[in-house]
């Protein structure tokens, strides 16, 4: 039988998902500290403090279930063995956390650079971020492989100038000024006062989820893997996230409130702080580099914002069309979804202060529902202490969520109207794939559409105010929609399954073999197979499906129904091959180095000759992403022949 789309690819080291979850993690503290003491003032450290006290209770309880979840333990992936809406919920949930993490990561690296001022009225950050999304959508189209080096360089340099800032701060931290964050102990409202508070900053937990996404690509053993990756980003972040805070409130009021009393830092906190402590020269040379950081967060974002978007698709929980993968393995009209929702955000809430009220719902969320699955569920046992330790911090992370939603309005349209228009875009896809009668189908999907507008409109243009009343009414036609997404699926016909790929054994037995990969049906196959013949070798051909990005490997479960390209070319290899009664073996690859990939089927197989036929690559997707033919031949072992048809 043919292997068909086994080994998912494992190549995601340590160090590699280390600076992927700093990325997000430590980048927050670039506007997390600003924004504390915008919300806070001199309160700020206190609840940095207890932020941080979150933090270290959600990344233990990360550990768990990246242990438990060695397949995918983020949100969509692990909440699908409770309920498949939940899970949708969730998947949405992330994609409103990673919008807006791409646009408020994008305009804050600008801010830290320094631009500013405005052209033909339009304010030139704001310009500069909406080109550098496209720019970096645009290098996303290659798939590139070379960002998680990149990122680790930068991560690095990143922590060595904050450490740096730290312990020039050391010498002035007795100045440190510290308010209570409750002015009258004995009462009721100034305690929930400071709760509010308190729940500002909680965008600092933006990224944890991120490092669960990841677990179905990770090296073996996940368990190590996850620890070593996890463990010393939440250290960094946490220590020097309090030093920093201590530092910001050790300066005079004058250094972070300007005569005018406007906030000072609110967007470049970690400037003000290497320019009063270390001087011009490194905030200047510092400036530039959180700006890369800030940026290298926007392409994670993306990119997952295109993986999330791709695994609902497979699941069908999605429009099929955000599956469609360009010729170098990148969901296309994903991407392009992924680049366009942050641009429309920013154009319509184009402040900082603006994006940060939109931005906790989304990972809270999806953080709650992971914690609250992963603790009542019954796939798997835990211990006691496991148990109490999930519930008990998803409890309080529903708390925090509950109070977001009831004190941020805007968050409360924007997290409610990613959650309606996703769930009708989903009840638009399970009626096409539904059995109802043709007119009820395209009704539905009417109606599915006119919502999806509507929603986004109203969106857009609602007033800023719009009270509960509005928010329950979001709230029951979210759950209208699951309901019908539920009714509908139950028509869904089961999807037959796939005849499996079988194997030619030909009419003798083969002294040797040939190994084939091309990217496309050729000629190449048929000479190859007579020449096989004329030897009594058989012939093992390899496809590889590219993806370009490590999470999309996650959704699994590749057949080559879906893949013309690679059922084409089996096709023709397997009419020349039982013409000729040629021993043929198929090899089926989804995901993973294409060059790998073939040198290790070499290897395996123990073939006397690889032939090689791969269609030219560009010149910039060949500084992106390499050279596959100089790749294998580098690295085939010497004994195997490598053989290159133009």
């Amino acid at each position: 039988m043919g292997e068909i789309g086994s080994n998912r690819p494992r190549e995601l080291h340590w160090y590699h998902a280390g600076p992927m979850l700093f990325g997000d993690l430590g980048t927050s503290r670039l506007y997390v500290l600003g924004l504390a003491f915008f919300f806070s003032r001199h309160a700020s450290f206190i609840h940095i403090f207890c932020v941080n006290i979150i933090l270290m209770l959600v990344g233990a309880c990360y550990l768990i279930i990246c242990r438990k979840y060695p397949d995918g333990g983020g949100v969509y992936s692990s909440a699908k063995h409770s309920s498949r809406a939940l899970a949708v919920i969730g998947g949405l949930m992330l994609c409103a956390d990673y919008t807006v993490t791409a646009s408020m990561s994008c305009l804050d690296a600008f801010r830290y650079i320094g631009i500013g001022g405005e052209l033909w009225g339009v304010r030139i950050d704001l310009m500069c971020t909406l080109v550098a999304i496209g720019l970096i959508g645009g290098l996303n189209w290659f798939g590139p492989r070379g960002m998680g080096r990149i990122a680790l360089v930068i991560a690095l340099v990143t922590v060595v100038l904050t450490m740096i800032i730290g312990i020039f701060s050391l010498p002035h931290l007795h100045h440190m000024k510290i308010d209570f964050p409750v002015r009258e102990r004995y009462s009721l409202a100034a305690w929930g006062d400071a709760w509010v508070a308190f729940t500002e900053v909680v965008l600092a937990l933006s990224g944890i989820e991120a490092i669960a996404n990841m677990t179905g690509v990770m090296v073996l053993t996940v368990r190590q893997t996850s620890r070593l990756a996890i463990l010393p980003v939440l250290f960094e972040v946490v220590v020097l996230n309090l030093v920093l805070t201590a530092a910001m409130n050790a300066l005079p009021d004058s250094k972070l409130i300007d005569v005018e009393g406007h906030y000072l830092g609110t967007d470049d906190m970690m400037n003000i702080l290497a320019l009063n402590y270390v001087g011009p020269t490194f905030s200047l040379i510092g400036s530039f580099v959180f700006g890369a950081l800030l940026l290298s967060a926007v392409n994670t974002a993306i990119i997952d914002l295109v993986a999330i978007q791709y695994m609902m698709g497979r699941d069908g929980e999605a429009p099929s069309i955000l599956c469609r993968l360009n010729k170098h393995g990148v969901p296309g009209y994903a991407l392009g979804v992924a680049m366009v929702i942050p641009s429309i955000l920013l154009m319509v809430f184009s402040n900082l202060e603006d994006l940060a009220g939109l931005y906790s719902v989304g990972v809270v969320s999806a953080i709650t529902i992971n914690l609250f699955c992963a603790g009542f569920t019954k796939q798997f046992e835990l211990l006691g202490w496991e148990k109490a330790l999930l519930r008990g911090v998803g409890f309080v992370m529903a708390c925090i969520l509950l109070t977001l939603l009831w004190n941020k309005p805007p968050a409360r349209i924007f997290s409610m109207a990613v959650l309606n228009m996703g769930l009708c875009a989903r009840l638009f896809t399970l009626l096409g794939r539904s059995d109802l009668l043709l007119i009820k189908r395209r009704q539905g999907r009417l109606l599915s559409g006119l919502g999806f507008l509507g929603i986004g409109l109203f969106t857009i243009y609602a007033p800023v105010g719009v009270g509960a009343l509005e928010f329950f009414i979001s709230a029951g036609m979210a759950a209208l929609l699951m309901l019908l997404g539920q009714i509908v699926s139950v028509r869904i016909p089961k999807k037959v399954e796939q005849v499996p790929l079988v194997d030619l054994e030909g009419d003798y037995a083969p002294k040797a073999t040939y190994l084939i990969f091309v990217s496309k049906p050729s000629p190449l196959i048929r000479s190859v197979i007579e020449e096989a013949r004329a030897r009594n070798f058989g012939v093992a051909i390899i496809y590889v499906r590219e993806l370009a990005f490590p999470l999309m490997a996650v959704a699994g479960n590749y057949n080559l129904e879906e893949d013309k390209e690679a059922g084409e070319i089996f096709a023709q290899a397997q009419e020349a091959a039982h013409r000729l009664g040629v021993p043929l073996k198929f090899i089926y690859r989804a995901g993973g180095s294409i060059s790998r990939q073939i040198i290790n089927a070499a290897i395996d197989l123990k073939v006397k000759c690889v032939f090689l036929q791969i269609a030219n690559r560009s010149t910039i997707a060949q500084i992106i992403k390499g050279d596959v033919v100089a790749n294998i031949v580098e690295q085939m072992p010497i004994e195997i022949e490598v053989l290159i048809r133009a």
